[in-house]
């Protein structure tokens, strides 16, 4: 019938319409609309309004993504596209869209094929007296008067938009209230919605959950090992409910030290099938906005039976490595198990210990092991970064401290951590390893791909540099990690490596999943994978439901089975990706609205700015969130030298260019459009130049 389908649209090219094939075929309204919607999304055929025809060769198909300041964008071709701003703004997050490229290199959407992701929140509004519904993209919405009249300024409402027979229109319909503007955590709730993350359960669902089991039962024990009597123990946040891993080590007679990684056997408990790997599947990660946590997996599961707490039996998979002294594993070996975790630590207290010198309460049993896997750590970074050519970018991350109310106390750089890079170093020779084991056996697994960079990219930031004054020498081959690990190595050590890392972190391609082992690029590994959260990562839950097969039904594999198993991966494994990239737009947008509210009770207050972009714009970051200012500003002291990217002061030789710091004074912030605005008022002391006043 698809087949048929199709000759009879390419027969009548652009006039055939839904009715006319109904009645052509004398089929079924729901069955045409599937084998429709197929042929649209293997590009066979295109709708406008209510005609299809032949899917032209000028066209392609992309699914629209959001940045953190809420910028359309398509992948084509590995490039970010944007979208041009032309009469089809209607298109939502996760949209499967038809597009071409215009002139001005932007895509510009022809048709919505498919629509993933329908539901959207909305604020309404008072704008001349009138109540004015808005979505969160900008869309004026319509609903029912009936409905309508029940809404008050101020209200958050959640609707579901679905694209309308007219071009560039979406039709809209009510779902309900979610609160109110000012309510505590509105925004996050919203935010989570609008990109596809939720802690919303149905009954059948709950249902699933009551079910599970609530402590670890004997009988669940056979053929694990035990390891209830090791003094192992979890290293997490001081507010993580949802441990993962917990670790251990011992030192050897040979000077090898054996680690155990215990983590967490989710997949013993959540089968495919189920609904809660249903829906584990759709959200395929846990969303973490400021204060809100949005689960992968219900809280009773991610905090109960699956959460590795302390002084409680949990049911693990269990990595245990020798590592020689150059940091190699020389042996290995996985096997389930059960453990019992005899402390939750937390990284403040472990640093305290280790970078201080000052022992915490109730640390003292655990301290000799502490300093085993210290030792461990420092060996496997050894062999990361001299060896396999581990890239270590600058950290851009945020430290934000908050107030019990939920509001920002402070916002911080995050300092280096000792305890951060013992458990990193450790899962990722855990991740290395499995990823080992499975390649080894040719399992079909989800490995985590990061693949080369694109050589122009890398070369024209470099180029980019030199022309500000830095003597870099431009990368003949890309393909070995220690080139871009080389030039940043020598960078560190100026001021502004922060922007410098940062503008050649945009050159690297995104880290995905995928079935194929590609290896990991910025890990310098041949092969890679995400097995130490399966809590809240989908990824590392389907690598527990392989190694599943391998531990307990070896012997009922054959090929047919492998090779649904490997499609069903693939398929979840490039959702998973997109989701990823979702839920990292979603936090960063969460964080600046959370510091620009904050920033909001401050106006005319005096912050230091960096300089982060140089040119007839000028971006500067302050408190972590960026803006543009005006260079005009700068006019009637400093000169735009274009070509070098910078603005000099010929009189006294102060220059200001890519991580200078300024100083600035805040005069207003836009809710509305996620920014503020600054004056400037002359350079920081922070900086290794002369000082001086900017004339206003």
């Amino acid at each position: 019938m698809k087949e048929r389908i199709y000759e009879a649209i390419k027969e009548q090219n652009g006039k055939m319409t839904f009715k006319k094939l109904a009645l052509k075929f004398n089929i079924d309204a729901d069955e045409l609309n599937k084998i429709l919607k197929e042929l649209k999304l293997d590009g066979q055929i295109l709708q406008l309004e209510n005609k299809y025809m032949l899917f032209p060769d000028d066209l392609y198909i992309g699914t629209v993504l959001v940045s953190s300041f809420g910028n359309k964008y398509i992948f084509h071709d590995g490039e970010k596209i944007s979208l041009s701003s032309n009469f089809f703004d209607t298109c939502l997050l996760h949209d499967t869209v038809a597009y071409k490229i215009n002139k001005q290199k932007t895509a510009e959407i022809v048709s919505i094929i498919d629509r993933h992701l329908g539901k959207m929140t909305c604020e309404v509004y008072e704008e001349d007296g009138k109540k004015i519904i808005k979505s969160n993209n900008g869309d004026t919405v319509t609903l029912p008067k009936e409905i309508a009249d029940t809404l008050f300024i101020g209200d958050i409402i959640l609707v579901n938009a679905y694209p309308s027979d007219t071009v560039g229109y979406n039709n809209y319909e009510f779902i309900r209230k979610l609160g109110r503007k000012d309510d505590p955590n509105i925004d996050d709730v919203s935010i989570a919605l609008n990109y596809g993350f939720d802690n919303e359960y149905d009954d059948d669902y709950m249902e699933e959950v009551y079910a599970l089991p609530t402590y670890v039962n004997e009988s669940e024990l056979t053929d694990r090992t035990d390891y209830r009597n090791q003094a192992s123990f979890t290293i997490d946040g001081a507010y993580t409910k949802d441990m993962d891993d917990g670790v251990y080590g011992e030192m050897l007679e040979n000077g090898n030290i054996r680690i155990y990684v215990h983590i967490a056997d989710v997949s013993n408990y959540i089968k495919m099938g189920s609904k809660i790997f249903e829906r584990a599947s759709e959200r395929t990660t846990s969303l973490y906005l400021n204060n809100s946590v949005f689960h992968m997996l219900h809280y009773i599961i991610s905090n109960g039976i699956c959460s590795l707490n302390p002084n409680t039996d949990r049911l693990t998979k269990t990595v245990i490595m020798e590592i020689d002294k150059n940091g190699n594993i020389v042996n290995y070996d996985i096997n389930k198990s059960v453990i019992n975790s005899k402390k939750k630590m937390t990284y403040d207290d472990v640093d305290e210990i280790i970078m201080h010198n000052n022992m915490i309460d109730g640390y003292k049993d655990f301290e000799k092991t502490l300093y085993i896997l210290y030792d461990a750590a420092i060996r496997l970074e050894k062999r990361y970064v001299l060896k396999n050519g581990k890239i270590n970018f600058a950290n851009n991350e945020l430290d934000i401290k908050y107030n019990q109310d939920g509001t920002i106390k402070e916002v911080n750089f995050m300092q280096e951590s000792i305890a951060r890079k013992i458990i990193e170093n450790l899962m990722i020779a855990a991740n290395e390893t499995v990823a080992a084991w499975f390649s080894a056996m040719e399992i079909p697994t989800l490995y985590r791909i990061h693949e080369f960079p694109n050589l122009q990219k890398v070369n024209n930031v470099i180029m980019e540099l030199n022309h500000s004054g830095y003597n870099i020498k431009p990368i003949k081959d890309i393909s070995n990690s220690k080139s871009m690990q080389k030039i940043l190595t020598v960078l560190s050590n100026y001021q502004e490596y922060p922007i410098i890392s940062g503008m050649l972190v945009a050159t690297m391609q995104r880290a995905r999943y995928s079935t194929e082992n590609l290896g990991h690029y910025a890990l310098g590994l041949d092969a890679y994978l995400h097995f130490t959260s399966p809590i809240r990562r989908l990824a590392d839950l389907l690598v527990h439901t392989m190694m599943d097969l391998v531990l307990v039904d070896y012997d009922k594999l054959n090929n047919e089975t492998l090779s649904k198993y490997e499609e069903i991966l693939e398929e979840l494994g490039i959702r998973a990706s997109r989701m990823e990239r979702q839920a990292d737009a979603a936090e960063k947008l969460a964080e600046r609205r959370l510091i620009l509210k904050t920033l909001e009770k401050n106006i005319n207050n005096t912050y230091e700015a960096t300089i982060i972009e140089v040119g007839k714009k000028i971006k500067i970051r302050v408190e972590g969130v960026d803006t543009y200012i005006n260079s005009h500003e700068l006019d009637n002291v400093f000169t735009f030298d274009s070509k070098r990217k910078i603005y000099y002061d010929k009189d006294t030789g102060i220059h200001i260019k890519l991580g200078t710091k300024i100083l600035v004074k805040l005069r207003n912030v836009s809710a509305i459009n996620d920014s503020y605005n600054v004056s400037i008022l002359g350079i920081s002391e922070n900086n290794d130049v002369k000082k001086k006043i900017l004339k206003k």
